[in-house]
């Protein structure tokens, strides 16, 4: 395991539990071989969801924690636009935060990929 893992999270936002985990594990596997610090960031067990999440306080995230690159986000980008009803929330390493749709990222298909090459620094929120 990669415990000091400092990359990009990437999270699945479901209302059930099972089904996140479900989808982040199949996005972790169209993601390792492209990126083999890629991991599973799953809640802990019996924790409260964070209220910021979409859905409120019902909704479950579980998260993948990667280095980011091109050929990831092409990845992620696939993934997301086979699930129009599915909602992501990327993160940089400085904090920055993109919530996007399956059916958004069929619309914009450069989005996640513009949000990571972004520089940022400055901590805004996208999305």
């Amino acid at each position: 395991m990669h415990d000091n893992h400092t990359g990009y999270r990437i999270s699945v936002v479901d209302e059930d539990p099972l089904r996140a985990r479900k989808e982040a594990r199949e996005l972790l596997a169209a993601l390792a071989a492209a990126d083999s610090t890629a991991r599973l960031d799953l809640p802990q067990p019996g924790g409260p969801a964070r209220v910021d999440d979409k859905g409120g306080p019902s909704a479950e995230t579980v998260g993948l924690l990667l280095s980011a690159g091109s050929f990831v986000v092409a990845l992620v980008q696939t993934w997301l636009a086979r699930v129009p009803q599915r909602t992501i929330v990327v993160q940089r390493p400085d904090g920055a935060v993109l919530h996007i749709t399956g059916k958004e990222a069929r619309e914009d298909d450069t989005l996640i990929e513009r949000f990571l090459a972004d520089d940022g620094g400055d901590g805004t929120t996208a999305g």
